[in-house]
């Protein structure tokens, strides 16, 4: 059961949950305390799991010095033991075939080297083989076409929401001053699981009928480990009451204790009869013919089991890694595309490419064909002649939204397009009729609110514009000349 889910889920971590979601039970036997020997039934451990995994016993292969006690004296003078685990080539006994086992040598190692790779920590260890959690699909899977190493993930966003491939490694180490490649983890996930769909399209069917053996086979072996327990259930149940009616009656104290053991087995058996039946109610041991047609129907389209609401991002890992070794990514400086070099475990290669989605600034960036409308009319109209003419053609900004004035005078200044020049050759601004008179600007402003000196103003926006003739100028110096509140600049 422990080789069968380990071959499935990937992990000693996802084994022990699955035995922990079923219900099961594992075995282990007491070598100390009260009951010696005894064999007891109880929850099944990381640990428990990950040694029978490494145990080469399991798969008929007899071995001796696996671990090697090693001596060491303290700084006091004590002298402690510790145990090392030894590697392989250390082993003093290696004799294979020495007894039938559960898996063969070549399945032995195999997990072997799935546990080794499912270590983040391990000794020249680039990917992680185990699908972990997380909605990053190709995690594990991605490698960085700069240094080479993993490609992490980190999750940004509200709650951490949103997956960002990143490969930190350079600058982690101090060689680079940025990452060597960041970028969005949905726009990767969509270009690989669409090449996954056209590698699959063929073998569909052939999928599916597998799939479905294997839920068979899982509820078959689940159930068997129920009936296992019923039946040393019954039989510690059985063993107590022949205990029982063969003590001497007069020995009442031994006949109560019988009595009360054999009472606790018949409560034990209905308890794991009652969970037995439960888990039979809830779980299908065999699919029934209608959810077999169901089955295969979603097997035509697996793009919408993809999809689906019920499947879960670990199994979606778990599909690509039956598929893909690793994915070398690389983009290029200065462009909004990313090439991914896929390795598939037949030994094909392919290069995906998958287009990045514009910044911000891209999205509300004006298009080409506005600014050089902008800039053909700009030589003939004014600006606020320019926002109608848009606006009746019906044409918008990138936002959808009609021009206004500011809109064409940022679109001016950014691109360099020069504004149609509409004032006159002899007219003046404000501050420099205030030079010719000798006075301060709001003085000038004065005379023109009170209709003194003619002025107008562009497209009724901007500074004044003055019209002045000789002789009304020199009337406004002799003003100046002979008033007493004008100030003469200096």
């Amino acid at each position: 059961m422990v080789f069968r889910l380990f071959k499935e889920v990937g992990s000693a971590y996802a084994v022990v949950q699955r035995f922990a979601q079923e219900g099961l039970r594992f075995p282990k036997r007491s070598y100390s305390g009260a009951k010696p020997g005894k064999l007891t039934w109880g929850e099944l451990t990381i640990s428990r799991a990950a040694e029978i995994i490494k145990n080469p016993s399991y798969a008929g292969i007899y071995v001796y010095g696996r671990y090697r006690c090693a001596k060491t004296i303290t700084a006091e003078g004590e002298v402690r033991k510790t145990m090392r685990v030894m590697p392989k080539a250390d082993w003093r006994v290696q004799m294979p075939e020495h007894h039938e086992g559960y898996i063969t040598v070549e399945e032995f190692e195999q997990n072997q080297q799935r546990l080794a790779s499912n270590r983040c920590n391990g000794q020249g260890s680039v990917l992680s083989g185990a699908a972990r959690e997380g909605s990053a699909l190709l995690q594990g899977l991605l490698l960085c076409s700069k240094c080479g190493h993993t490609v992490s993930v980190h999750y940004a966003g509200d709650g951490g929401t949103f997956p960002i491939y990143e490969c930190t490694w350079l600058r982690r180490h101090g060689a680079a001053a940025k990452s060597c490649i960041v970028v969005r983890a949905d726009v990767l996930d969509a270009a690989i699981a669409e090449e996954a769909f056209k590698a699959l399209k063929p073998a569909e069917l052939e999928l599916a009928l597998g799939a479905l053996n294997e839920l068979e086979q899982r509820d078959e072996a689940i159930m068997r480990q129920w009936n296992m327990r019923i039946e040393h259930a019954a039989y510690e149940c059985s063993l107590a009451e022949r205990r029982y009616e063969r003590v001497d009656p007069e020995n009442r104290l031994v006949a109560c204790s019988l009595e009360r053991r054999w009472n606790e087995s018949l409560i034990s058996l209905e308890a794991i009869k009652a969970d037995a039946k439960k888990f039979q109610s809830q779980k299908a041991r065999v699919v029934s013919p209608e959810q077999r047609a169901r089955i295969m129907a979603l097997a035509s389209d697996l793009p919408r089991v993809w999809q689906s609401s019920t499947t879960q991002p670990k199994d979606r890992k778990r599909m690509l890694r039956l598929l893909i070794r690793d994915i070398t990514v690389e983009r290029m400086a200065g462009e909004r595309q990313v090439t991914m070099h896929v390795r598939w475990l037949g030994g094909a290669n392919i290069d995906v490419t998958a287009e990045l989605p514009q910044t911000l600034a891209d999205r509300v960036r004006c298009a080409p064909e506005t600014v050089d409308r902008v800039r053909e009319l700009s030589r003939t109209l004014s600006d606020h002649q320019i926002v109608q003419e848009l606006n009746q053609q019906g044409i918008r900004n990138s936002r959808g939204q009609p021009f206004n004035v500011g809109m064409i005078r940022w679109m001016q200044n950014r691109y360099g397009i020069p504004a149609l020049r509409l004032t006159r050759p002899d007219e003046l601004g404000v501050s420099e009729l205030a030079d010719r008179l000798g006075v301060r600007s709001n003085v000038v402003n004065y005379w023109i609110q009170r209709g003194r000196i003619k002025a107008r103003k562009i497209d009724e926006r901007g500074p004044w514009r003055i019209t002045i003739s000789e002789h009304e100028e020199q009337e406004l110096h002799e003003l100046v000349r002979c008033s007493k509140h004008m100030k003469i600049r200096s």
